[in-house]
């Protein structure tokens, strides 16, 4: 107890879920909520990881699919997916997983810089540790391209044709 107390250890409290096999995290302040999967509506011509849009409380929301953005193969029938609401700076888009496992707390020494240099989007902080599982953790604010926020930030701005 003594010990703590002379430390500088911070917790962190993020979100954890799951694509395919593996539990990724992101900040909980960068997560607006997490919804049921409702009926998607479908946009031609959109880059391949991007599901369409979603009417959300009279707000359109882009729909980006979590396994495509990250290359993971599709499950069909899943009844435990969710989409993670996510406020990228300024834009808020929509993050399709495969479940969500829970809310935690992780302290900075349970972390460690990803072990594998090939994220030049930087958008993996690192690999936490908890118990016996790892978790990916993950920045939001880069987990898409400029060019990628401007396409999802052009499906934000379609508007609904008013009830005639």
């Amino acid at each position: 107890m003594a010990a703590d107390l002379l430390t500088d250890e911070k917790e962190i409290v993020l979100v954890a879920f799951k694509l395919g096999c593996e539990e990724y995290t992101l900040p909980i302040e960068d997560v607006q909520e997490i919804i049921v999967l409702p009926s998607i509506t479908h946009i031609p011509k959109v880059p391949a990881f991007v599901e369409g849009i979603i009417n959300l409380r009279n707000h359109i929301i882009p729909i980006v699919d979590g396994r495509k953005k990250f290359n993971i193969p599709a499950v069909s029938n899943n009844s435990e997916e969710r989409i993670i609401v996510l406020t990228l700076e300024s834009h808020t888009i929509g993050l399709i997983v495969d479940a969500v496992s829970e809310v935690i707390s992780l302290k900075t020494s349970n972390i460690e810089s990803s072990p594998v240099d090939f994220d030049e989007n930087g958008f993996i902080t690192g690999v936490g540790k908890l118990d016996d599982r790892l978790l990916i953790l993950l920045d939001p604010k880069n987990l898409m391209t400029l060019n990628e926020v401007k396409s999802l930030q052009n499906l934000s701005q379609i508007k609904q044709k008013p009830e005639i």
